[in-house]
């Protein structure tokens, strides 16, 4: 979906919704304001056994064999088809990278989020974060994530 004139972004589970709507149409969490979206029920952030995370970002349920963002299939390694471990900039190296990208490219980090960016964009064309935003955070968490799902089992 692309940005038109007062599209929003939800609070809680990120979805850009449409001017019209008043409350998201994927958690209905409402458009101005409401309870602590960390506490609302779409919000889920643990990763339960099983769970893998597609190259677009995206947390994905164990019972899923595409991700439900952008359909990729999920391989046998839990991720998507693409490499798991991401590097400072996004994920693996050029060798390893979806079609379409090319050096430089990285993907946003923020939750709920994930899209891809050209190189010279030194923020997220779809919600403005910074490029460098929560990137040692990330990188370690997901790190951490790869580590305890398929290193230590």
């Amino acid at each position: 979906m692309s940005w038109t004139g007062g599209d929003w972004m939800c609070g809680a589970c990120q979805h850009v919704n449409f001017k019209k709507r008043d409350a998201c149409q994927r958690c209905g969490y409402p458009k101005y304001g409401g309870p602590d979206p960390s506490k609302y029920g779409c919000n889920r952030t643990e990763v339960l056994a099983g769970d893998w995370y597609c190259n677009c970002g995206a947390h994905n349920y164990a019972s899923r064999p595409n991700c439900y963002r952008c359909s990729s299939m999920k391989n046998d390694y839990g991720g998507a088809a693409y490499s798991m471990m991401p590097s400072a900039e996004g994920y693996g190296s050029d060798a390893s990278a979806p079609p379409g990208w090319k050096s430089g490219d990285w993907m946003c980090n923020r939750v709920g989020c994930g899209v891809h960016n050209y190189a010279s964009r030194m923020e997220c064309f779809k919600c403005q974060t910074p490029k460098d935003y929560g990137n040692k955070f990330a990188v370690d968490f997901k790190i951490t994530v790869y580590m305890l799902i398929y290193v230590h089992n």
